[in-house]
Parts: structure tokens; C-alpha cells; sequence
């Protein structure tokens, strides 16, 4: 089993500077969801941004991490869709 806060770290480590917000909605311990703002996105496609997200996580996908459903923004794309919430 894995932690949310340690898929959390995991992210900001690899992407310096992103914010992570990770759930787990059934509760479970095996299938999460994270909304990821990264600056490394920019210029990304989605497919793209989703490899990497993924890519630091393959370890633990490995032995304690199930499924991850992901959403990413650019910090720009963020902001568009939250306005009022920077």
C-alpha cells in the first residue's frame, strides 16, 4: 500500500515546482486521482504530460500503486479555468 502523501513527493520531486493534489476516492489504497500544475508542461502535449507524471511513479506501480487517473495543467491552463483561485 502507498501513501497519498508519498505519490505527492514523489511528483514535486521530479517536476520542481509543480502543485500535486492526490486523492483516493474509493478509499482503497490502490486506485488514486491527482490534479498535477506543472511548468514543465508547457509546451507539452497531454500524452506527453501524462508520461511523465507516470514515468516518476514506475516503481511504485511496480509494488504498491494500482491505477492513477491524472489531470494536468500548465500553470496558465490552470489559472484559465480557476480564475480567483491563484
Amino acid at each position: 500500500m502507498i501513501e497519498i502523501s508519498e505519490i505527492e513527493n514523489v511528483i514535486r520531486e521530479a517536476l520542481a515546482g509543480a502543485e500535486v493534489e492526490v486523492n483516493n476516492p474509493h478509499g482503497d489504497g490502490l486506485h488514486f486521482s491527482a490534479v498535477v500544475i506543472a511548468p514543465q508542461f508547457v509546451g507539452k502535449g497531454l500524452v506527453e504530460q501524462h508520461q511523465m507524471v507516470m514515468g516518476t511513479l514506475k516503481e511504485h506501480f511496480e509494488s504498491a500503486l494500482h491505477a492513477l487517473s491524472l489531470k494536468t495543467y500548465t500553470p496558465e491552463e490552470w489559472n484559465e479555468r480557476n480564475p480567483g483561485k491563484n
